[in-house]
């Protein structure tokens, strides 16, 4: 759908309301056609233009959400969220955090939309938002469900019944374990979450699935996180580092080179904080991931400021 020809003389936040408008009222085509034009005119969004540009990021992965085109929703929700990163806003972050678990979920990507609602439970907690709480705790849940019900239609497809009950050790162990683990979180028993975690570890270990492995190690280290016990979350992204190297996932390697810069600073060690983030830059360059390189510049620029005091 062309957008009318009167849009040339709007600026940038005319057409941003007008898009916001036209999605309100589910004309989502069009209201996209006029968040996009905003987008190439941000220079005129006025004094507070990052916070304006988070916005229309966001409101764009809602509208392609709506029209089920989740791969450019999750591009949307994934600028937005290296926005709030920029702007340090927990609230926005939530949210954006919020967005990217559901998108993911959409995808079946339970993996990722996981990691994402938990990130949206924690901020929730810091910032004491019950209402953004009961959302994550919900989408938690809703993750479960709907991984479950995936699990379901693999072993119907199949049609091996063994994939449902004790005779498969392997996924039935896991699955368990999982359910145990994400339950514990929900909860905010951490401790608790740490002990199915290790259960998950041990039966990766048993069956040498190294990818199940390095996803154990970063949730122990993420719970380890919420436990207030930053050297041993250190210790867990080191070895969650270790295998993705391994793997030879460059991906997986600048994640976890990420996280175990973030581990460090928590942990007040900055050089090594410094060195991770460094390694991070590096594989976002290579990868040719924009918005990962933002996010490396300004995670070592807070590294060095913590070095020099």
């Amino acid at each position: 759908m062309s957008v009318p020809l009167a849009v040339e003389g709007m600026d940038a936040l005319a057409l941003a309301q007008e898009g916001e408008r036209l999605c309100r009222e589910n004309n989502m085509k069009s209201g996209i056609k006029y968040l996009e034009l905003a987008l190439e005119k941000k220079v005129d969004l006025g004094g507070r233009s990052l916070e304006a540009v988070s916005a229309i990021y966001s409101q764009l992965g809602n509208a392609y959400f709506s029209l089920r085109n989740f791969e450019k929703a999750l591009e949307y929700h994934q600028y937005d969220l290296e926005t709030a990163k920029i702007l340090a806003e927990k609230s926005g972050l939530a949210k954006a955090h919020g967005n990217l678990a559901n998108t993911y979920k959409a995808l079946g990507s339970y993996d990722n939309a996981y990691d994402h609602a938990v990130d949206h439970l924690r901020l929730a907690r810091e910032l004491n938002d019950k209402e953004y709480e009961a959302r994550a705790l919900y989408n938690i849940a809703s993750i479960y469900h709907c991984r479950a019900k995936s699990f379901i239609r693999v072993a119907t497809r199949a049609d091996d019944s063994t994939l449902l009950t004790m005779a498969n050790p392997d996924i039935t162990s896991q699955l368990q374990a999982a359910i145990n683990c994400y339950f514990y979180y929900m909860l905010g028993d951490y401790k608790t979450a740490v002990h199915y975690h290790n259960k998950r570890l041990d039966t990766a270990r048993q069956f040498g699935d190294r990818a199940a492995m390095r996803r154990a190690y970063t949730n122990l280290a993420n719970a380890h996180i919420f436990l207030s016990e930053p050297s041993k979350a250190l210790d867990y992204y080191r070895l969650a580092y270790s295998l993705a190297i391994e793997l030879k996932d460059d991906i997986t390697e600048a994640q976890c080179s990420f996280n175990v810069g973030n581990g460090a600073a928590i942990s007040g060690d900055h050089l090594t904080a410094s060195e991770f983030h460094t390694r991070y830059l590096k594989l976002a360059r290579k990868l040719g991931d924009r918005v990962g390189e933002a996010r490396a510049f300004a995670t070592l620029a807070s590294d060095y400021r913590n070095l020099a005091l």
